[in-house]
């Protein structure tokens, strides 16, 4: 009997020492997923697409005409300019293939709208990370949108 309870004593010593170990190893643990960092953040970028979002959901004009009036309202309080930007390269791509482009090469920033299902607007945007970008990573190689 004495046997029974040492037995029954270790097993449970070494299973609350085990839970000790494998607690201590998911707090040292780092975490699975974590921020990317970006020179987008960097930037006067976020501030930029912050005020098109604004200018789109009040827009209810038609789409040919979203892109141009999106450049003026831009140029109106910028020091800098946008410009029609090159149509995408992946025309047949779902989420950008048919939308209109904006870039201002002094922030390196493009802009891609395009008119979603439900009658508003997907705004993309990307900080070009050379000043010989003409597009997004994400539009030269779709493969890579993470």
């Amino acid at each position: 009997m004495l046997m029974l309870y040492v037995g029954l004593g270790l097993a449970m010593i070494s299973g609350i020492s085990s839970m000790f170990k494998i607690a201590n190893n998911i707090n040292n643990l780092s975490s699975v997923s974590y921020f990317k960092q970006s020179e987008y953040f960097q930037t006067v970028l976020p501030k930029k697409d912050k005020k098109i979002i604004r200018f789109l959901n009040d827009y209810s004009g038609p789409f040919a005409d979203v892109c141009p009036k999106v450049i003026n309202e831009l140029n109106k309080s910028e020091t800098t300019v946008y410009v029609p930007g090159e149509s995408t390269p992946n025309s047949d791509d779902m989420f950008f293939g048919n939308s209109c482009s904006l870039v201002n090469k002094v922030h390196r920033h493009r802009v891609l709208i395009n008119k979603n299902q439900s009658g508003g607007f997907n705004l993309f945007s990307c900080y070009l990370k050379k000043n010989e970008d003409d597009f997004c990573s994400y539009e030269v190689d779709p493969k890579k949108r993470t």
